[in-house]
């Protein structure tokens, strides 16, 4: 670094200041005019009022053990459910038509910007239990309006409140409604399908009432009793049989010892000797033949009249009971069949009956389910009616505002009044910083070396005067501009002009004066 650049960067504040008193007036009147405008601006841009509500969001006042609400959503959530319903086209447009005013705030000429530019001013601010946690529950809410006037703010946020209550009174009301509806309805038609399915039930008995499974034992006791008689009637008839058997025994018995007689076998012999020796139409084998027939009748009557006919009349009578009692095994048997097929039938019975029966309990577990759930809805329905659920309360009502929310006009003066000294005076720096003339005796003494003997100003009288009438000017504009300034601070953060003149004109005695 050069001698003269060390020589610089030690004289950089002498040159700010020379570059200050050089443009002191310049300076001066930038600042003045910042200063003006920035007051201007600051008193200028139109009040904003805030007017806000506070909801307070109560828990149930009956608990969830004895009867449980059907709005299960959070709080948060239906909040902002509501704040949609509210903030739908339509709705705000009424709104709108309430307050004329609020169209010729808003502007625009299309609707669509109106109420884009409605609900930009509308503000929902959750309150949280703990505000660190993201899963805390809400507790309370505020619902806020932007106007450009007070009275404005406060009618349109109190608007605004109502409609959120209603809301939820509304959209609870009908939601536990719904339920309650849509659970009788199911109810309903489980019901239906609860006969329907008792219907087929009982077209299924009926259709199988031969071959129920509360039958089995009934059917298998009367299976075997029914074998245990075929099982008789088989020994009856083989009974029959053998006394038929000895009845003819008996009887051919008999018919031998009729054949076995001595006469009738003298008789025979003689009618084969006869008849060997003669003809047929002989006398001698005629008579023969007439005595042999003769014997053979009388043999013939007298067993019959005897033994005979009481065999016969046996065995008739044990023939015609065999045919009864084979009559009778036909019929146990075919009893036999039908029974068994019924008993073969019950297991494909009782597992179709088991099916609907499972359907039905099913059904009517379903039924009781939704019976259940629908009394549990109506008492949830009354819930709600009552107010006795989750609900909204007005904590804190809207209220005029007594000052304008925004813009903050202390704080945008004074970041205005030190924008207006600092930019003038910062360019006032970067011209001296920049600067490379040569001003004064330390200049003139860097430059040459040596200082100059004697230093003379520039005189000249008319300029002199005339910078005298300018700084008066100046002066004075600078005042009146600090006046103006000061009364729209005082008129604007203190008290307005005209309470403050109206005060002073009572406390003076001066009301005769200004009549």
């Amino acid at each position: 670094m050069s001698d003269f650049d060390q020589e610089q960067k030690f004289e950089v504040p002498a040159k700010y200041l020379a570059a200050v008193s050089r443009f002191k007036w310049a300076l001066g009147v930038g600042v003045l005019f910042l200063a003006v405008i920035a007051v201007s601006v600051s008193m200028l841009i139109p009040a904003t009022y805030r007017s806000e509500g506070m909801v307070l969001v109560e828990t149930q006042q009956i608990p969830d053990e004895l009867v449980r609400s059907t709005v299960t959503s959070v709080a948060a959530e239906r909040i902002q459910i509501i704040r949609q319903r509210v903030m739908t086209r339509e709705r705000l447009l009424e709104l709108m038509d309430k307050y004329p005013d609020l169209h010729e705030w808003l502007g625009g000429e299309l609707v669509s910007q109106r109420v884009a530019k409605f609900r930009e001013n509308v503000l929902v601010d959750l309150i949280s239990s703990n505000s660190r946690s993201h899963s805390a529950a809400t507790i309370a809410f505020k619902i806020s309006f932007d106007a450009p006037e007070a009275a404005m703010a406060q009618a349109v946020a109190n608007d605004l409140v109502t409609m959120f209550l209603d809301e939820n009174v509304r959209a609870r009301t009908e939601r536990a409604t719904e339920t309650t509806g849509f659970l009788q309805g199911e109810a309903d038609k489980m019901r239906q399908r609860l006969a329907e399915t008792e219907t087929s039930i009982a077209v299924f008995k009926n259709d199988n009432a031969d071959a129920l499974p509360e039958h089995l034992d009934l059917y298998l006791s009367m299976l075997e009793r029914a074998r245990g008689e075929a099982t008789d009637i088989r020994r009856q008839i083989e009974v029959q049989t053998n006394q038929v058997s000895l009845y003819e025994g008996e009887i051919a018995a008999s018919r031998q010892e009729q054949s076995e007689s001595p006469e009738l076998v003298r008789l025979e012999a003689e009618y084969a000797r006869l008849t060997s020796l003669y003809l047929p139409s002989h006398p001698d084998v005629r008579s023969i033949q007439t005595q042999l027939d003769t014997a053979k009748s009388i043999r013939k009557t007298s067993t019959q009249s005897q033994a005979g006919r009481v065999f016969e009349s046996k065995i008739s009578a044990a023939q015609k009971q065999r045919r009864l009692l084979r009559s009778e095994l036909i019929q146990a048997n075919e009893n036999i069949a039908v029974l068994e097929a019924q008993i073969v039938r019950i297991p494909q019975v009782e597992q179709g009956l088991i099916a609907l029966n499972r359907d039905y309990e099913a059904v009517q577990s379903q039924y009781e389910q939704l019976i259940g759930s629908t009394m549990q809805a109506q008492m949830a329905e009354s819930l709600e009616q009552g107010r006795k659920a989750e609900r909204f309360s007005l904590l804190e009502a809207p209220v005029v505002p007594d000052q304008p929310h925004s813009p903050d006009r202390k704080k945008l003066l004074g970041g205005g009044l030190v924008a207006s000294a600092g930019l003038p005076l910062a360019l006032v720096l970067a011209v001296g910083f920049f600067d490379r003339s040569v001003r004064g005796t330390s200049a003139v003494e860097r430059v040459v070396g040596q200082l100059p003997l004697v230093s003379v100003g520039v005189i000249n009288p008319g300029v002199a005067s005339r910078h005298w009438f300018l700084k008066s000017l100046l002066m004075l504009l600078v005042l009146m501009a600090l006046a103006v300034a000061a009364a729209l601070v005082v008129h604007t953060q203190v008290m307005p002009l005209d309470t403050y003149v109206y005060k002073a004109i009572y406390k003076f005695n001066l009301e005769g004066f200004v009549q």
